[in-house]
Protein backbone atom coordinates (compact mmCIF):
# COMPACT_ATOMS: atom_id res chain seq x y z
CA UNK A 1 0.00 0.00 0.00
CA UNK A 2 1.13 3.61 -0.42
CA UNK A 3 2.95 5.20 2.51
CA UNK A 4 1.00 6.89 5.29
CA UNK A 5 1.96 10.27 3.88
CA UNK A 6 0.71 9.27 0.42
CA UNK A 7 -2.62 8.08 1.83
CA UNK A 8 -2.93 11.28 3.84
CA UNK A 9 -2.24 13.33 0.70
CA UNK A 10 -4.82 11.37 -1.27
CA UNK A 11 -7.44 11.74 1.46
CA UNK A 12 -6.72 15.47 1.64
CA UNK A 13 -7.17 15.82 -2.12
CA UNK A 14 -10.37 13.77 -2.12
CA UNK A 15 -11.90 15.66 0.79
CA UNK A 16 -11.41 18.96 -1.02
CA UNK A 17 -12.61 17.93 -4.46
CA UNK A 18 -14.85 14.88 -4.61
CA UNK A 19 -17.91 16.59 -3.15
CA UNK A 20 -18.31 18.55 -6.38
CA UNK A 21 -18.08 15.63 -8.82
CA UNK A 22 -20.97 15.08 -11.27
CA UNK A 23 -23.16 12.01 -10.88
CA UNK A 24 -22.07 9.17 -13.15
CA UNK A 25 -24.32 6.52 -14.62
CA UNK A 26 -23.46 2.80 -14.65
CA UNK A 27 -20.42 1.96 -16.73
CA UNK A 28 -19.50 5.54 -17.63
CA UNK A 29 -16.80 7.93 -16.48
CA UNK A 30 -17.23 11.66 -16.93
CA UNK A 31 -15.07 14.75 -17.31
CA UNK A 32 -15.88 17.28 -14.60
CA UNK A 33 -17.66 20.24 -16.11
CA UNK A 34 -18.19 18.68 -19.54
CA UNK A 35 -20.31 16.10 -21.32
CA UNK A 36 -19.61 12.47 -20.34
CA UNK A 37 -16.83 11.02 -22.47
CA UNK A 38 -14.62 7.95 -22.60
CA UNK A 39 -13.17 5.88 -21.00
CA UNK A 40 -16.13 3.49 -20.83
CA UNK A 41 -16.36 0.32 -18.79
CA UNK A 42 -17.10 -2.07 -21.66
CA UNK A 43 -16.63 -5.81 -21.94
CA UNK A 44 -13.49 -7.05 -23.69
CA UNK A 45 -13.51 -9.73 -26.37
CA UNK A 46 -11.16 -12.48 -25.14
CA UNK A 47 -10.69 -14.62 -28.24
CA UNK A 48 -9.94 -18.23 -27.38
CA UNK A 49 -11.60 -18.10 -23.95
CA UNK A 50 -14.85 -19.67 -22.85
CA UNK A 51 -16.95 -19.36 -19.68
CA UNK A 52 -15.89 -15.71 -19.45
CA UNK A 53 -17.30 -13.76 -16.52
CA UNK A 54 -16.81 -9.99 -16.72
CA UNK A 55 -17.70 -7.30 -14.21
CA UNK A 56 -17.35 -3.54 -14.62
CA UNK A 57 -17.34 -0.60 -12.27
CA UNK A 58 -16.68 3.12 -12.75
CA UNK A 59 -15.54 6.06 -10.68
CA UNK A 60 -14.64 9.62 -11.53
CA UNK A 61 -11.84 9.46 -14.10
CA UNK A 62 -11.37 5.67 -13.97
CA UNK A 63 -13.22 2.57 -15.18
CA UNK A 64 -12.47 -1.06 -14.32
CA UNK A 65 -13.12 -4.32 -16.15
CA UNK A 66 -12.51 -7.57 -14.23
CA UNK A 67 -12.62 -10.81 -16.23
CA UNK A 68 -12.27 -14.45 -15.18
CA UNK A 69 -12.06 -17.05 -17.92
CA UNK A 70 -11.32 -20.64 -18.82
CA UNK A 71 -9.19 -21.28 -21.91
CA UNK A 72 -8.07 -24.22 -24.01
CA UNK A 73 -4.75 -22.73 -25.11
CA UNK A 74 -4.38 -19.64 -27.29
CA UNK A 75 -5.79 -16.38 -25.94
CA UNK A 76 -5.93 -12.96 -27.61
CA UNK A 77 -7.48 -9.64 -26.61
CA UNK A 78 -7.25 -6.13 -28.07
CA UNK A 79 -5.99 -3.68 -25.42
CA UNK A 80 -5.57 -0.56 -27.57
CA UNK A 81 -7.75 2.53 -27.59
CA UNK A 82 -7.99 6.21 -26.82
CA UNK A 83 -7.49 6.00 -23.04
CA UNK A 84 -4.39 5.20 -21.03
CA UNK A 85 -4.74 1.74 -19.46
CA UNK A 86 -3.20 -0.45 -16.82
CA UNK A 87 -3.41 -4.18 -17.50
CA UNK A 88 -2.99 -6.46 -14.47
CA UNK A 89 -2.78 -10.24 -14.38
CA UNK A 90 -4.14 -11.26 -10.98
CA UNK A 91 -4.02 -15.01 -11.53
CA UNK A 92 -3.13 -17.31 -14.38
CA UNK A 93 -2.80 -21.03 -14.96
CA UNK A 94 -0.65 -21.73 -18.01
CA UNK A 95 0.39 -18.82 -20.17
CA UNK A 96 2.07 -16.49 -19.55
CA UNK A 97 -0.12 -13.60 -20.68
CA UNK A 98 2.03 -10.97 -22.42
CA UNK A 99 1.25 -7.50 -23.75
CA UNK A 100 2.57 -6.67 -27.24
CA UNK A 101 2.72 -3.51 -29.30
CA UNK A 102 3.06 -4.40 -32.96
CA UNK A 103 5.45 -7.34 -33.00
CA UNK A 104 7.23 -6.29 -29.80
CA UNK A 105 6.69 -7.54 -26.29
CA UNK A 106 6.47 -4.77 -23.71
CA UNK A 107 8.46 -6.71 -21.13
CA UNK A 108 12.03 -5.47 -20.71
CA UNK A 109 13.47 -8.32 -18.68
CA UNK A 110 12.62 -11.86 -17.67
CA UNK A 111 9.98 -11.86 -14.97
CA UNK A 112 8.74 -15.16 -13.64
CA UNK A 113 6.06 -13.63 -11.40
CA UNK A 114 2.52 -14.81 -12.08
CA UNK A 115 1.33 -11.28 -11.43
CA UNK A 116 2.36 -8.61 -13.92
CA UNK A 117 1.39 -5.03 -14.70
CA UNK A 118 1.53 -3.30 -18.08
CA UNK A 119 1.11 0.41 -18.81
CA UNK A 120 -0.56 1.04 -22.19
CA UNK A 121 -0.50 4.71 -23.25
CA UNK A 122 -3.47 6.26 -25.04
CA UNK A 123 -3.51 5.80 -28.81
CA UNK A 124 -1.13 2.82 -28.81
CA UNK A 125 -2.17 -0.40 -30.57
CA UNK A 126 -1.65 -3.20 -28.08
CA UNK A 127 -2.68 -6.83 -27.79
CA UNK A 128 -2.63 -9.29 -24.95
CA UNK A 129 -1.58 -12.80 -25.99
CA UNK A 130 -1.01 -16.14 -24.33
CA UNK A 131 -0.39 -19.73 -25.37
CA UNK A 132 -1.23 -22.79 -23.30
CA UNK A 133 -3.49 -20.70 -21.07
CA UNK A 134 -5.99 -22.62 -18.94
CA UNK A 135 -7.38 -19.99 -16.58
CA UNK A 136 -6.84 -16.26 -16.13
CA UNK A 137 -8.12 -13.50 -13.89
CA UNK A 138 -7.43 -10.21 -15.64
CA UNK A 139 -8.17 -6.62 -14.65
CA UNK A 140 -8.01 -3.65 -17.02
CA UNK A 141 -8.21 -0.07 -15.74
CA UNK A 142 -8.95 2.82 -18.11
CA UNK A 143 -7.82 6.26 -16.97
CA UNK A 144 -8.88 9.77 -17.86
CA UNK A 145 -5.47 11.10 -16.85
CA UNK A 146 -6.24 14.76 -17.58
CA UNK A 147 -9.30 14.65 -15.35
CA UNK A 148 -7.47 12.92 -12.51
CA UNK A 149 -4.62 15.44 -12.65
CA UNK A 150 -7.13 18.29 -12.48
CA UNK A 151 -8.78 16.58 -9.53
CA UNK A 152 -5.43 16.50 -7.76
CA UNK A 153 -4.68 20.15 -8.62
CA UNK A 154 -1.10 19.41 -9.69
CA UNK A 155 -0.29 17.48 -6.51
CA UNK A 156 0.50 14.52 -8.79
CA UNK A 157 3.48 14.99 -11.10
CA UNK A 158 3.02 13.09 -14.37
CA UNK A 159 5.09 14.76 -17.09
CA UNK A 160 7.08 11.64 -17.98
CA UNK A 161 5.40 9.02 -15.84
CA UNK A 162 4.12 6.90 -18.76
CA UNK A 163 6.46 7.41 -21.72
CA UNK A 164 5.74 4.06 -23.40
CA UNK A 165 4.31 0.62 -22.90
CA UNK A 166 6.16 -1.25 -20.20
CA UNK A 167 5.51 -4.43 -18.26
CA UNK A 168 6.74 -4.28 -14.69
CA UNK A 169 5.99 -5.49 -11.17
CA UNK A 170 5.27 -3.39 -8.10
CA UNK A 171 3.71 -4.90 -4.95
CA UNK A 172 2.21 -1.58 -3.79
CA UNK A 173 0.50 -0.96 -7.11
CA UNK A 174 -0.65 -4.58 -7.30
CA UNK A 175 -2.25 -4.27 -3.87
CA UNK A 176 -4.22 -1.22 -5.02
CA UNK A 177 -5.25 -3.10 -8.17
CA UNK A 178 -6.49 -5.98 -6.03
CA UNK A 179 -8.63 -3.53 -4.03
CA UNK A 180 -10.28 -2.46 -7.31
CA UNK A 181 -10.90 -6.14 -8.11
CA UNK A 182 -12.49 -6.62 -4.70
CA UNK A 183 -14.76 -3.65 -5.40
CA UNK A 184 -15.88 -5.25 -8.66
CA UNK A 185 -16.85 -8.51 -6.95
CA UNK A 186 -18.21 -7.11 -3.71
CA UNK A 187 -21.94 -6.68 -3.15
CA UNK A 188 -21.26 -4.26 -0.31
CA UNK A 189 -22.16 -0.68 -1.21
CA UNK A 190 -19.21 1.66 -0.85
CA UNK A 191 -19.33 5.42 -1.29
CA UNK A 192 -18.04 7.10 -4.43
CA UNK A 193 -15.55 8.79 -2.13
CA UNK A 194 -13.91 5.42 -1.45
CA UNK A 195 -13.55 4.56 -5.16
CA UNK A 196 -12.37 8.04 -6.09
CA UNK A 197 -9.86 7.87 -3.24
CA UNK A 198 -8.53 4.59 -4.62
CA UNK A 199 -8.25 6.15 -8.09
CA UNK A 200 -6.03 8.97 -6.87
CA UNK A 201 -3.98 6.61 -4.68
CA UNK A 202 -3.29 4.42 -7.72
CA UNK A 203 -2.34 7.32 -9.96
CA UNK A 204 -0.09 8.70 -7.23
CA UNK A 205 1.62 5.31 -6.83
CA UNK A 206 2.09 5.00 -10.61
CA UNK A 207 3.55 8.50 -10.91
CA UNK A 208 6.07 7.75 -8.16
CA UNK A 209 6.97 4.25 -9.26
CA UNK A 210 10.54 4.05 -10.54
CA UNK A 211 9.62 0.67 -12.03
CA UNK A 212 7.06 2.33 -14.32
CA UNK A 213 9.46 5.04 -15.45
CA UNK A 214 12.67 3.19 -16.18
CA UNK A 215 13.62 -0.33 -17.22
CA UNK A 216 14.97 -2.29 -14.24
CA UNK A 217 18.73 -2.44 -13.92
CA UNK A 218 20.28 -5.50 -15.52
CA UNK A 219 23.44 -5.56 -13.39
CA UNK A 220 23.68 -8.74 -11.41
CA UNK A 221 21.02 -10.60 -13.37
CA UNK A 222 21.33 -14.01 -14.90
CA UNK A 223 21.70 -14.00 -18.67
CA UNK A 224 18.45 -14.93 -20.45
CA UNK A 225 19.84 -18.32 -21.48
CA UNK A 226 20.91 -19.03 -17.90
CA UNK A 227 17.53 -18.13 -16.47
CA UNK A 228 15.78 -20.19 -19.14
CA UNK A 229 17.98 -23.24 -18.54
CA UNK A 230 17.47 -23.13 -14.78
CA UNK A 231 13.70 -22.54 -14.82
CA UNK A 232 13.14 -25.20 -17.48
CA UNK A 233 15.13 -27.68 -15.38
CA UNK A 234 13.18 -26.84 -12.22
CA UNK A 235 9.86 -27.07 -14.07
CA UNK A 236 10.83 -30.51 -15.41
CA UNK A 237 11.81 -31.78 -11.94
CA UNK A 238 9.00 -30.39 -9.79
CA UNK A 239 8.40 -33.70 -8.04
CA UNK A 240 12.07 -34.12 -7.10
CA UNK A 241 14.04 -32.77 -4.15
CA UNK A 242 16.46 -30.67 -6.23
CA UNK A 243 19.54 -29.34 -4.41
CA UNK A 244 21.05 -25.91 -5.01
CA UNK A 245 24.43 -27.22 -6.15
CA UNK A 246 22.83 -29.15 -9.03
CA UNK A 247 21.01 -26.03 -10.21
CA UNK A 248 24.15 -23.87 -9.95
CA UNK A 249 26.06 -26.45 -11.98
CA UNK A 250 23.67 -25.94 -14.89
CA UNK A 251 25.06 -22.41 -15.40
CA UNK A 252 28.51 -22.87 -13.81
CA UNK A 253 28.02 -20.33 -11.02
CA UNK A 254 28.78 -20.39 -7.29
CA UNK A 255 25.85 -20.91 -4.96
CA UNK A 256 26.06 -17.42 -3.45
CA UNK A 257 26.33 -15.63 -6.80
CA UNK A 258 23.60 -17.74 -8.39
CA UNK A 259 21.16 -17.23 -5.51
CA UNK A 260 21.68 -13.46 -5.61
CA UNK A 261 21.43 -13.25 -9.41
CA UNK A 262 18.35 -15.50 -9.55
CA UNK A 263 16.51 -13.30 -7.05
CA UNK A 264 17.43 -10.13 -8.93
CA UNK A 265 16.21 -11.73 -12.16
CA UNK A 266 12.92 -13.13 -10.88
CA UNK A 267 12.17 -11.31 -7.64
CA UNK A 268 12.16 -14.69 -5.86
CA UNK A 269 14.67 -16.93 -4.16
CA UNK A 270 15.10 -20.29 -5.97
CA UNK A 271 13.04 -22.21 -3.39
CA UNK A 272 10.25 -19.59 -3.62
CA UNK A 273 10.22 -19.86 -7.41
CA UNK A 274 10.02 -23.66 -7.16
CA UNK A 275 7.12 -23.43 -4.72
CA UNK A 276 5.23 -21.07 -7.05
CA UNK A 277 5.89 -23.42 -9.97
CA UNK A 278 4.52 -26.37 -7.97
CA UNK A 279 1.39 -24.40 -7.06
CA UNK A 280 0.93 -23.34 -10.70
CA UNK A 281 1.28 -26.93 -11.92
CA UNK A 282 -1.15 -28.11 -9.25
CA UNK A 283 -3.70 -25.53 -10.43
CA UNK A 284 -3.35 -26.78 -14.00
CA UNK A 285 -3.96 -30.37 -12.89
CA UNK A 286 -6.93 -29.32 -10.78
CA UNK A 287 -8.47 -27.71 -13.87
CA UNK A 288 -7.60 -30.30 -16.51
CA UNK A 289 -7.48 -33.71 -14.82
CA UNK A 290 -9.59 -35.91 -12.56
CA UNK A 291 -6.68 -36.99 -10.40
CA UNK A 292 -7.39 -37.10 -6.64
CA UNK A 293 -5.74 -34.46 -4.46
CA UNK A 294 -3.38 -37.02 -2.93
CA UNK A 295 -2.05 -37.95 -6.40
CA UNK A 296 -1.66 -34.31 -7.46
CA UNK A 297 0.25 -33.59 -4.25
CA UNK A 298 2.84 -36.27 -5.04
CA UNK A 299 3.01 -35.40 -8.75
CA UNK A 300 3.99 -31.78 -8.09
CA UNK A 301 6.49 -32.47 -5.30
CA UNK A 302 4.65 -32.23 -1.98
CA UNK A 303 5.20 -34.83 0.72
CA UNK A 304 1.52 -35.74 1.01
CA UNK A 305 -1.99 -34.33 0.64
CA UNK A 306 -1.89 -32.59 4.02
CA UNK A 307 1.37 -30.81 3.12
CA UNK A 308 -0.10 -29.84 -0.25
CA UNK A 309 -3.32 -28.52 1.31
CA UNK A 310 -1.49 -26.43 3.93
CA UNK A 311 0.96 -24.93 1.45
CA UNK A 312 -1.66 -24.28 -1.23
CA UNK A 313 -3.92 -22.62 1.34
CA UNK A 314 -1.16 -20.29 2.55
CA UNK A 315 -0.18 -19.33 -1.00
CA UNK A 316 -3.63 -19.02 -2.59
CA UNK A 317 -5.90 -18.21 0.32
CA UNK A 318 -8.19 -21.24 -0.04
CA UNK A 319 -7.91 -25.01 -0.10
CA UNK A 320 -7.21 -26.91 -3.36
CA UNK A 321 -10.71 -28.37 -3.31
CA UNK A 322 -12.39 -24.99 -2.81
CA UNK A 323 -10.24 -23.42 -5.52
CA UNK A 324 -11.15 -26.21 -7.94
CA UNK A 325 -14.89 -26.04 -7.22
CA UNK A 326 -15.03 -22.27 -7.82
CA UNK A 327 -13.32 -22.54 -11.21
CA UNK A 328 -14.85 -25.76 -12.53
CA UNK A 329 -18.47 -25.05 -11.69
Amino acid sequence: MPSASAVQTVSHIAARHIAGFPRIGPGLCAIHGSEPTSPRATELNYQGAYAVNQRQKSWSGLCVNLAEMRCDGHLHVDLGGDAMKLSAVLEEVGGPFEVHTGNRRTQDAPNESAQSLSIIPAGVEAQGRAHNMRFMRHLLLRFDVAFLIRMAEDEIDLPDAFPRCLTFSDPNIMRLVQLFAEECTSDEPHSRLYGDNLSIALLLALSRSSSAKLPPARNGRLAPWQLRRVTEYLAAHLAEDVDLQTVCGLVDLSRSYFSRAFKISTGLAPHQWLLQARIARAKELLLTSDRPLARIAIDVGFADQAHFTRTFGRAVGESPGAWQRMRCA
